[in-house]
Formats: C-alpha cells, structure tokens, sequence
C-alpha cells in the first residue's frame, strides 16, 4: 500500500511540476483570485461526522463573484489508516454554466511524528448544465500538515490533479482538467475553530480557449461543533 501511495505522490509531482513550469508562456488566461471557506463539522461519536460547507470564488483581480461553492457530506472512520467521504457539491457560477456533484472519497491518513498526511482517491459523478447525462471525474489529493512545535500555528498545504473520464466533444477538457498546489499557515483558535491563509495556484485546460492560470488567496475557517478533548488537527480538504 505504501508504495501505491508513493507512486501516487509521484504521478501528481511529475505534471505539476510541468505546468507550473509551462506558466510563462504567453497567451495563457492569467488571472488574481479570492477564494473564501467556511465550514461546519459536527462529530457523530468516534467514527462518524458530518459538515456542510460553503465557498465565494472571486475572480477578475477578486472584483467580483466567480462561483458560490455548497457542499454537504459525511466521512465514515473505518480505522486510523482508512476513511470514507461521501458528499454533494454544487456551484452556481452567475456567467457560466452550472454544475453538480455527488461524490465518493476513499480516504488514507498517515501520522509521523508530527506530521498528518492524507492520500485522497475521490470519483465525482458532475451533472454540467449544457452537456447530457454524467460526466465522471477522478480526483487525487495529496494533503499534509505539521505542527509547529507547541504553538497554536501549524504549516499545511495539497496538490490535487484531476481527469475527465468521458469526452463530450464540449464542455471540460478530456481527459486531463487541471492541477490545483496550496501552501497555508493555520491557527488553532481554541477547541473549536481553526484558521487557514495560504496561497493556491491552479492551472486549468480549456478546450478551445486559452488555459487558464490562476493564482489564489486562499481563506479557511473551519468550526467544530462537538468540543473534543484534543486539538483538532487538520484533515482532508473538500475541494
């Protein structure tokens, strides 16, 4: 299993690098963005939880409304080592077509020392506005965490790569969509409530259009509503 998730590291390391590196070629769609997250978990038991998240993407130089992201899912705890997501996405994007998506997530966290790793494995059944029946997507998400030290703060970040399953002859590009790299610094705010500012960069391919680039301030307020008797470490992002 290890060397699956190391070959998995390495799959989205390889293309990451490439189109960052791709970047400074001209005729790229480049673009400044806000992203803001609030987000409610509420903890069943041991095994159990359930959030509802909520998102404003600002785009144009963050000048104005892009996409509003909701989200509902669950994650089940089958052991320390695996975990299941299941959840509905939609986004209502005010210029552009809107989507929806329910998802299944398997879920690998890994402790070492003070570290937290999580490998993501997620299929996305996305109902696009123009195009007809499901458009499938795979999504890997490579997440990490470190505390500093016995500090409130704690160092993070994620890259993710997704693919299109299906080619419509329209809409998202196939297979390859696009690729999304985070770095944040968060902040234990008490037992209940964490805070995450980062920067994120995403590199999307557009079929019959420049790509895009974007980079990205990133903002995440997260709130437990079950007090737990640790500090709450951070965990899979539901991107």
């Amino acid at each position: 299993m290890r060397r699956i998730l190391f070959g998995l590291c390495i799959f989205i390391l390889l293309p990451t690098a490439n189109l960052l590196a791709q970047d400074s070629i001209s005729g790229l769609n480049k673009d400044f963005q806000s992203w803001n997250v609030l987000r409610l978990t509420l903890p069943i038991g041991e095994k159990w939880s359930v959030s509802m998240q909520n998102e404003a993407r600002f785009s144009d130089n963050a000048s104005k409304l892009d996409e509003y992201v909701f989200k509902l899912y669950g994650h089940y705890k089958f052991s320390k080592k695996v975990g299941l997501s299941f959840g509905y996405k939609y986004i209502d994007r005010p210029d552009d077509n809107n989507e929806q998506e329910p998802w299944l997530e398997v879920v690998f966290p890994h402790t070492y020392n003070k570290w937290q790793v999580h490998h993501q494995v997620r299929f996305e059944a996305r109902f696009y506005q123009t195009l007809p029946g499901i458009l499938p997507r795979i999504r890997y998400l490579f997440n990490w965490s470190v505390q500093l030290g016995d500090s409130f703060m704690y160092l993070g970040g994620f890259a993710a790569i997704r693919f299109n399953l299906v080619d419509k002859g329209s809409g998202p590009n196939y297979p390859f969509e696009q690729v999304r790299v985070n770095a944040n610094l968060g902040f234990h705010l008490g037992w209940f409530a964490r805070l995450e500012i980062g920067y994120l960069y995403r590199y999307e391919i557009v079929r019959d259009a420049p790509d895009y680039s974007d980079n990205v301030a990133h903002v995440n307020l997260f709130f437990t509503i079950k007090r737990k008797s640790k500090k709450p470490l951070p965990y899979d992002h539901i991107l």
